[in-house]
This record gives structure tokens, C-alpha cells and sequence, in this order.
């Protein structure tokens, strides 16, 4: 789907490729062999450029579906606290 930015919150209409990023989602087919919908395939989904900078397009529990692109800080922590944490994991 790429006549519009992939957030439903967003408004913003796809105008040219170097506007926003574009993400290549593989689709997995459901249901058992006998009965499969469809094969896997690839879609093609927008983000413009403000929430391509803190989105990014996922595949989750079989649907498409924005999610936040970094991890938000807990309230209280400083970042080098976060940092340091991720990293000693």
C-alpha cells in the first residue's frame, strides 16, 4: 500500500520515492498446506519522513503494523544509565 504513509494517524499522501522510506515486508501464507490462502509475498509499505524517523512497519500476529522505532526511556533514567544496561545485557 503505497498511496499513503503506513501510520493511520498520518494524513501524509506518497508523492516520491525519496520522501519517507519504504519497507518490504514478507507476508508468511496461513492456514495448513491443504488449505493455504495465499503463498508468501512481499508488500510494500510507506512511511513519511517524520514517522519514518520514529516508526517502522512490522509484521506481527499475522497483520501489518507500526511500532515504535527505538525503545522509550522508563521515567527517571538518564540515557547513559539505558545505554549501559543494553549493552551489559
Amino acid at each position: 500500500m503505497l498511496s499513503k504513509c503506513a501510520n493511520p494517524a498520518c494524513p501524509a499522501r506518497f508523492r516520491y520515492l525519496h520522501e519517507g522510506r519504504i519497507f518490504n515486508i514478507e507476508i508468511k501464507a496461513t492456514g495448513n498446506a491443504d488449505s493455504v490462502r495465499f503463498k508468501d509475498k512481499i508488500e510494500h509499505f510507506w512511511l513519511c519522513e517524520s514517522c519514518a524517523q520514529v516508526m517502522k512497519v512490522v509484521w506481527a500476529n499475522g497483520a501489518v503494523t507500526t511500532c515504535p522505532r527505538y525503545l522509550a526511556l522508563t521515567e527517571g533514567k538518564s540515557q547513559e544509565e539505558s545505554k549501559g544496561k543494553r549493552e551489559a545485557a
